[in-house]
């Protein structure tokens, strides 16, 4: 091999003048290793060999490449990432470089700048005579169509819309891909929401995306959303059928792209998307009974390494051993190596497996961002190299990057380069391949969308397609077909998917598939509101409870549907259809009874669960003697305590007259008082407010954030609560600011006088934040940290912190999850705990419900439908018939409040950021 040091020594003079403006903005300024040293820190199994390609000052911040015809890599170097409080520094500039290994010694000798001229770069990819890159909120293409590597003139938009959001800037659009089929893919992760068009394209024809993978046809300029959700996809690739896998960074790492599918964290844009599908891995890489961050450092080395992934290679060459020829390479970033998984066939889909870990570093600095197929069949790793991680607390280094290349044995030159690439399978409806038919069929159906196909077709069956796919789902043979024909049922105008339906419902064999009841589901959905009587026909035969329960599901709230679905039901389907009605009906507390209730009724089974269901639903039709039963197991001394609670749960769900003396006479008994607190809350009463206040100190500790919730949803309650307080009756810490922001929403200028009286004043200017980060900042010192009692932290996190953040696996769903962000960093603590407002994601801001009967809740509003609101605040998820809410404010502000802080003193301030800072759980303080 070649020595090196020639090839570095020789381009640190271009790429010094290249960017003279760059900088490192890590704290210490930090240096890596030397590239010869991250090389043999870098470990392979047996008989591969790596060498190392590249490293800077040849490339630095490499985030993406590609590979030409000539079996050149096209690398996009990103500098304009910068750290958060900054986001992204438009002062520099972003370029893409072709590096060339002419001997393929393992080592570029050559090193071009095609552009130096781009901005927030993501992704490169080379083809179609140019060059196209991803530079959020566009997709640009550089002609270069003489091909000599100099562009021809000016970037142009094919895309744009690829929104950067502004309070969580990485997970934004990436990963251009050109695939055999004729499209350019892509990727972006779900907290930058985009809406997809050609330039120009007015708003209302544009395509919306929340996550996921999407394409454009460069002939056609059509762009299509192919599957909604998942977090932050960042990799993927096709196999040699030409299915595309892909690569998710967290809460679920491995996905096959099913076009129409909803995924994890995916937007409602179909308010009839029950339930989405998850993770195709049968596993994880790090502990779920703990906390992801606890993957860190080594922990979850036995497992895969950690939670976060990226990058992603099916390989598919012949240079590496047989063993690894067809499996699928991700690289983790906190186990710093690359995962291998095994893709199986399950049911209409697939499953990975996970194989044994390869390519490890030993390198603290490695942060691989891409892993790829060389010309040849080597394996080719990028590696972005930098202290940090995506959230860059830590700054961002930026002149340090590697490349390296994996072979096995001796690595030849290819005569022709991706000479190893194999065609996909030849589409063809009539192949015995199964891939080939499901290829033809997307083929077939690519050019959406079909409903604008004016009036219902006539003749030949479904022209638009060009083959009948009601006959094919009645006879075809292979489940993944039918997954594919399920996928084409949202291309078609919905007045023709009943029979599309109808016919893949038939094979019942898919009953319990993992995927094809979520896609016939998705595809027949729309039929809930625009013709529930086809959807109530296709239920009739339906013997996917899945699919039969979503259907009851969407037209549970339509009477006449409900009623004819109830008729036809058959006494095998009635278990199904009442989690149906159940999950239909839930908040809402009247509905009119439909004639075939009693008959149906009549048919459901003996058990306690379907019984129980049952009565639930009878009272929502008005039946007394239904209630009357509830009242007694309420208050039935002897009964099980479970059973009391949901019968009370049942009455205060719908109101009888006696509920007020039903919930007083329950308030002391301990199991059932929470419970009571709640249905006391529903009576605009202050002597409610004086007893909760009085009888504050009888609940336990873990039950007093629901009093606490209870007394600050009315004014005259707050009253109560707030005197009692003065007095020292109840502690001053027990209120939270949350709790103080929400009385002061009251807008009462006496009740906001009492609250600084008895508990203290928020302060939310910028000043007052700015002066109160730098006033923890100076006391907190390292010594002073030293110095915490940190199981005392731990019990006030659980106590403040809590009952909306879950760390180490515990805690509430309310806001994120604080396991895994950049708290080691006290600035970042700092300002996300005085200015939470100006860096949390729009998910989680405060809405305010006033409540018809005078309550005023606030919390998250997780879903909203036209007959209710599902509200999640700190104790607990409230579905609300919107009929009862009289007015929804959506708070600019974050559901964290910035005085958390105040209520401390500075020993408690300590206890608590040290224990925000430490990298592991430490126990609670041992009982006296």
């Amino acid at each position: 091999m070649k020595p090196v040091l020639f090839a570095l020594l020789f381009s640190s003079i271009a790429a010094a003048a290249d960017f003279p403006a760059l900088y490192n903005s890590e704290p210490g300024n930090p240096t890596p290793m030397k590239p010869q040293d991250a090389l043999k820190a870098l470990k392979v199994p047996e008989g591969f060999k790596a060498t190392l390609f590249a490293a800077e000052p040849d490339v630095q911040n490499p985030v993406g490449m590609s590979w030409d015809t000539r079996g050149r890599m096209w690398v996009a170097e990103n500098y304009t990432y910068a750290e958060r409080t900054k986001r992204f520094d438009l002062s520099l500039k972003d370029r893409v470089i072709i590096l060339e290994d002419k001997d393929w010694d393992g080592v570029a000798e050559t090193r071009k700048v095609f552009t130096e001229d781009v901005q927030m770069l993501t992704s490169v990819e080379v083809g179609r005579d140019g060059v196209w890159l991803m530079c959020p909120p566009q997709v640009l293409f550089i002609a270069d169509r003489n091909h000599d590597d100099i562009p021809d003139g000016e970037p142009e938009v094919v895309l744009d819309g690829f929104t950067v959001a502004k309070d969580n800037y990485h997970n934004f659009a990436n990963g251009l891909r050109l695939a055999p089929d004729g499209w350019l893919y892509g990727r972006c992760g779900h907290s930058c929401p985009g809406k997809l068009g050609v330039p120009g394209t007015p708003e209302e024809k544009r395509v919306p995306m929340k996550g996921g993978i999407w394409r454009y046809h460069p002939e056609k300029k059509i762009v299509e959303v192919l599957t909604h959700g998942t977090t932050n996809p960042w990799g993927h690739d096709w196999d040699a059928n030409g299915e595309m896998f892909f690569i998710n960074t967290v809460t679920g790492h491995l996905w096959h792209l099913i076009h129409g599918a909803h995924l994890m964290d995916s937007s409602n844009a179909n308010p009839f998307v029950y339930e989405k599908l998850d993770t195709i891995a049968d596993h994880y890489h790090y502990d779920r009974s703990g906390s992801w961050t606890a993957s860190r450092d080594g922990k979850a080395n036995s497992l895969g390494g950690g939670h976060a992934h990226i990058g992603m290679m099916i390989y598919q060459a012949e240079q590496w051993p047989k063993e690894y020829q067809g499996k699928l390479f991700t690289l983790n970033m906190h186990g710093r190596r690359a995962n291998v998984e095994r893709l199986e066939r399950n049911g209409s889909g697939y499953v990975g497996k996970h194989e044994p870990d390869v390519f490890l570093s030993d390198d603290p600095w490695f942060r691989g961002i891409e892993i790829s197929t060389g010309p040849d069949g080597s394996g080719f790793i990028l590696d972005w190299s930098d202290t940090g991680e995506c959230h860059e607390s830590t700054g961002v280094h930026r002149t340090s990057g590697r490349i390296f290349r994996i072979s096995y044995g001796e690595a030849k030159k290819a005569e022709v380069p991706f000479a190893w690439k194999k065609a996909w399978p030849k589409a063809d409806l009539g192949s015995e391949d199964e891939h080939a038919r499901a290829l033809a069929i997307r083929e077939m159906t690519q050019f959406s969308p079909l409903d604008a196909i004016p009036g219902p077709m006539e003749g030949v069956a479904y022209p638009e397609l060009g083959f009948d796919p009601v006959k094919m789902a009645r006879e075809e043979k292979s489940a993944f077909v039918r997954l594919t024909l399920a996928s084409t049922l949202q291309r078609l105008p919905v007045s023709k998917r009943a029979e599309l339906g109808a016919a893949l419902l038939a094979h019942g064999e898919d009953a319990n598939d993992p995927f094809l009841p979520n896609l016939v589901w998705y595809g027949i959905s729309p039929l809930a509101k625009q013709d529930p009587m086809a959807l109530v026909k296709l239920a009739k035969d339906c013997t996917w409870p899945k699919t039969l329960k979503w259907m009851t599901r969407s037209v549970a709230t339509q009477p006449e549907a409900l009623n004819a679905l109830l008729a036809g039901a058959k006494a095998e389907q009635a278990a199904t259809i009442l989690e149906g009605m159940a999950e239909a009906f839930k908040g809402i507390r009247k509905a009119a009874k439909p004639e075939a209730w009693d008959t149906f009724a009549s048919k459901t089974g003996k058990a306690e669960a379907e019984k129980k269901t049952v009565q639930e639903l009878s009272i929502l039709f008005g039946d007394g003697r239904a209630l009357d039963d509830v009242k007694k197991t309420a208050l039935d001394e002897k009964a099980d305590l479970a059973a009391r609670e949901a019968a009370l749960k049942t009455l205060i769900e719908n109101k009888p007259d006696d509920l007020r003396a039903i919930c007083t006479q329950l308030l002391e008994v301990r199991g059932l008082n929470v419970t009571a607190v709640r249905g006391l809350a529903l009576f605009d009463d202050p002597e409610i407010g004086t007893k909760l206040a009085a009888s504050y100190k009888k609940f336990a500790p873990a039950e007093r954030t629901t009093v606490i919730d209870t007394l600050v949803s009315r004014p005259a309650f707050a009253k109560a609560l707030l005197k009692d307080m003065a007095a020292g009756k109840i502690p001053r810490a027990d209120l939270s600011a949350f709790h103080a922001r929400q009385i002061n929403a009251f807008k009462d200028a006496e009740l906001s006088k009492q609250l600084v009286e008895a508990w203290g004043e928020l302060r939310e200017s910028a000043a007052d934040k700015k002066e109160l980060i730098e006033k923890v900042k100076k006391q907190l010192t390292p010594a002073t940290l030293a110095k915490a009692n940190l199981s005392q932290g731990r019990m006030l996190f659980t106590a403040v912190c809590g009952s909306c953040h879950t760390m180490y696996g515990q805690g509430g769903k309310i806001g994120p999850d604080l396991t895994g962000s950049g708290r080691a960093n006290l600035d970042y603590l700092l300002e996300n705990i005085a200015d939470p407002s100006g860096v949390v994601s729009a998910d989680y801001r405060m809405s305010l419900l006033t409540h018809k009967d005078g309550r005023v809740l606030s919390g998250v509003v997780t879903e909203s439908n036209a007959r209710t609101i599902t509200l999640r605040t700190m104790t607990e998820t409230m579905t609300l018939d919107r009929s009862d809410i009289v007015k929804q404010e959506a708070s600019p502000l974050s559901m964290m409040p910035e005085g958390l802080l105040l209520a401390f003193g500075p020993e408690q301030v300590r206890d608590l950021i040290a224990y925000l800072m430490h990298p592991v759980q430490v126990p609670l303080p041992k009982a006296p």
